[in-house]
């Protein structure tokens, strides 16, 4: 089993509930902020399929705050999130990760909290969305092709819509450094195909999280 997939199959399961634990702490609290978050993940319930190109497919549910890994392929009406990425880009992210530290810092764990929202579930209701997320300029890499499918039993080998990114606003991003409605607005995210209906799912979320 390589890294990737051990990571995958016990390491991310393990930051998702730390992160979950960690909003159940700041909820307790009377953070605000914390108990919508924390509503926003426990809400969601579904199955992930997380695809390492060239090597395996791990599977993963999310059901009221818990992640469990499946032994098999869950039911494709179950599916709610479908990625797939070729080994070597996600071993090097991995790596990198480690070599930082990163994996210990509580911000792993709430990236890997964000994986699961009820309002975005509420947002895409039955429609389907699936796309690819080219990053440009992956060192020693190039361009890397990440295929995500929304409401897709599987990663699309078609995708509806691309959205084509560079390595390091992929890196300032996760950093907290922007976010995408500044790529988008500054040209550094660049779209094509039919992509209207991802913006329109993401005014209704972002006025989701307005309305607290």
């Amino acid at each position: 089993m390589s890294d990737v997939v051990l990571f995958l199959r016990e390491t991310f399961p393990s930051l998702f509930e730390k992160g979950v634990a960690d909003l159940e702490a700041k909820a307790a609290s009377g953070d605000a902020k914390a108990q919508a978050a924390l509503a926003d993940v426990k809400g969601a319930t579904g199955a992930v399929v997380l695809e390492v190109e060239g090597e395996e497919t791990v599977y993963l549910r999310a059901d009221q705050g818990k992640m469990t890994v499946l032994d098999a392929a869950p039911a494709p009406g179950d599916v709610k999130l479908a990625v797939a990425a070729p080994a070597k880009a996600m071993e090097m992210l991995l790596g990198e990760a480690k070599a930082a530290g990163e994996l210990e810092d509580e911000k792993a764990a709430q990236r890997a909290v964000m994986t699961a929202s009820k309002r975005l579930q509420d947002a895409l209701g039955a429609t389907s969305l699936e796309f690819h997320v080219i990053a440009t300029g992956v060192p020693d890499l190039g361009d890397v092709p990440i295929k995500i499918g929304l409401n897709a039993p599987e990663p699309p080998q078609d995708p509806k819509f691309t959205a084509t990114i560079a390595y390091d606003d992929m890196e300032a991003m996760q950093n907290g450094e922007t976010n995408l409605q500044a790529l988008f607005m500054g040209g550094k995210l660049r779209m094509a195909g039919d992509y209207s209906q991802a913006l329109q799912i993401g005014m209704q979320i972002m006025a989701q999280m307005q309305q607290g």
